[in-house]
């Protein structure tokens, strides 16, 4: 039952973000007292894109901004790699990693929903992971259990509709787990953040991302760096098959050496010696199908190009989105 909680309170959160979904009909009336804050932005064809209205809130959240529709998020990387859009949206992932043989070689399993909410015009609180994973087959001393918890912000710097060009900047602090999944290591991990989306091509778009995962305690973590990027194309309406590049340097070891060089990679941050310096490549190839601005549905595949893949052998994603 505890592996069915993630899944619950994301179907549950689905079905009440669906029930509220409405057209983009702003501007909302005036209130007697007059005190809310409206605004619709148009698009290039005259329609209402962005609802900016408090009589539009939904437990406290302002609807996406659907200026930028034509966009997808990003697939891997999925706990990092943030989409750089004023969101309000459930998402779904199920992550099936397949360990590298002289790690084991079995699959770790994980579960995860992600929250974000767009609070005003340019500032979102995102929690990108309520998760659960396994390994299988599991052994007595393999990870199982719910994972850290990320929480913060998300602020958009730079939102461009005609040229369909964004950049948000935000941080958040990784609420340490459960003894069984691993992740409960030290005082937790700060997250900071740079994401930009730029359409090229019509119907291309380039999303990118990096930033910097640091320990509160670098005794019990590694201090990691990342860059990644995806590049998808319409193909038909609706239909984008997609590509991606994911670059993990690791700037500081951990002062402990509990797993011998194993760090966790984008999922967990193990306490490792010796790692300072690596790299690890990976590549990412996906589909994603967005009938509307409120659905979203993905998969894709995950391998390494260097030798070195730490945790990962390959990996494959599926996510389902239900966006405000």
């Amino acid at each position: 039952m505890r592996r069915l909680l993630p899944y619950l309170g994301a179907v549950s959160s689905w079905l009440l973000l669906l029930a509220v979904c409405r057209g983009q009909d702003c501007p909302c009336p005036a209130s007697p007292g007059g005190d809310f804050v409206s605004l619709c932005q148009s698009s290039q064809d005259g329609a209402c894109c962005d609802c900016v209205c408090d009589c539009r809130r939904f437990l406290g959240m302002l609807p996406s901004d659907h200026c930028f529709d034509d966009f997808i998020s990003p697939i891997s990387n999925p706990f990092f790699f943030e989409d750089p859009r004023s969101l309000t949206e459930v998402r779904g992932i199920f992550l099936n990693n397949n360990l590298p043989g002289d790690i084991g070689g079995a699959n770790a399993q994980l579960w995860a929903a992600q929250l974000r909410g767009r609070l005003t015009e340019r500032v979102s609180v995102i929690v990108p992971r309520v998760g659960y994973w396994h390994i299988v087959p599991g052994g007595n001393d393999s990870p199982a259990g719910f994972m850290a918890v990320p929480v913060g912000f998300k602020y958009n710097l730079v939102r461009d509709v005609e040229r369909q060009f964004l950049l948000s900047a935000g941080a958040t602090y990784f609420i340490p787990g459960g003894g069984g999944s691993y992740t409960n290591f030290g005082d937790g991990d700060f997250h900071f953040f740079l994401s930009g989306g730029k359409q090229i091509f019509d119907r291309g778009h380039w999303v990118s991302g990096s930033g910097f995962r640091i320990p509160a305690n670098n005794n019990w973590g590694t201090q990691l760096w990342y860059w990644s990027n995806q590049w998808d194309y319409e193909i038909a309406r609706g239909w984008y098959p997609l590509v991606g590049v994911n670059w993990f340097h690791w700037m500081n070891s951990s002062a402990q050496n509990l797993t011998n060089g194993i760090t966790g990679l984008d999922l967990v941050n193990l306490p490792t010696g010796g790692v300072a310096g690596s790299n690890v490549v990976t590549s990412v190839v996906g589909l994603k199908w967005k009938p509307s601005g409120h659905l979203e549905v993905g998969a894709g595949y995950e391998f390494p190009l260097t030798a070195n893949g730490d945790i990962l052998n390959n990996r494959i994603y599926a996510d389902v989105i239900f966006r405000y």
